[in-house]
């Protein structure tokens, strides 16, 4: 996800790479990743934090407050945006022994062609100013909307795991299409288009998709014949269930934080 991020704030002109220094668990790892995205490089954490006004934290949960801790004093009056699952704002902050400015986020992986939706959840350390530039960054690369830190593990998995979920939608558009004797690039193409234009049409024109799905589907019709085998199938279910088993999962990831 941090790659992803950087490519989209790169691609929008937000920044550039020589604005972006990158620092990982070892040096080879981070010239590797600066290469890759043509950004900067250092040899540790604390030398990348020397020049930093703003640090993503984009670490595995388990080793967020563990890194956090190590550069404590490096962190000091600076602003602190985490992209980690599962890792309190006050653990952060405590963490940082109070010296950091903290906002918790969920970008979704559509950033790299900014084309995501992010969540911003500030901590009450972030000032107006911190709130107004988090926003100005994750707009760069799509949108964003602000939302209450306990409300994050719901978010995750609507439009943190979201993506996959839909992706396997599409997946199985696609070979049903096959099976009906599609070439599979047009079949994928199909699908994916079908998608898009489903989610154009609730972004672009304000209705519930309850109100566009009963506008596409006449009585009797193909649409409707294929819904009701999906209603069958308890289709609407499964996707809510697959909803609550990754915001359960957030919640644990929490929990161990």
């Amino acid at each position: 996800m941090g790659k992803a991020l950087i490519r989209g704030m790169i691609a929008s002109g937000f920044t550039t790479g020589q604005n972006v220094i990158i620092s990982s668990k070892t040096p080879e790892s981070a010239s590797q990743t600066a290469e890759l995205l043509g950004t900067r490089f250092a040899d540790s954490n604390a030398e990348a934090l020397a020049e930093a006004e703003v640090v993503f934290l984009c670490v595995k949960p388990a080793l967020a407050l563990e890194v956090v801790t190590s550069v404590a004093p490096q962190l000091c009056n600076k602003l602190l945006i985490s992209i980690v699952t599962g890792i309190h704002a006050s653990d952060l902050r405590n963490a940082s022994d109070q010296g950091a400015r903290i906002i918790r986020t969920m970008p979704n992986t559509a950033v790299r062609l900014r084309k995501g939706i992010t969540a911003i959840a500030p901590d009450t350390s972030a000032t107006a100013e911190d709130r107004d530039l988090a926003h100005r960054i994750f707009s760069s690369v799509g949108s964003s909307l602000e939302v209450r830190e306990k409300d994050l593990d719901t978010v995750t998995a609507v439009s943190g795991s979201g993506p996959a979920f839909a992706l396997l939608m599409l997946e199985s558009l696609a070979q049903g299409g096959i099976e009906g004797g599609l070439a599979p690039d047009t079949a994928k193409t199909f699908a994916a288009g079908a998608l898009a234009a489903a989610a154009a049409l609730v972004m672009e024109t304000g209705e519930t998709p309850l109100a566009l799905r009963t506008e596409i589907t006449s009585p009797g019709g193909t649409t409707a014949a294929g819904l009701h085998v999906m209603t069958s199938s308890d289709f609407p279910n499964i996707v809510r269930d697959a909803v609550t088993a990754a915001r359960h999962r957030a919640a644990e990831l929490s929990a161990k934080g």
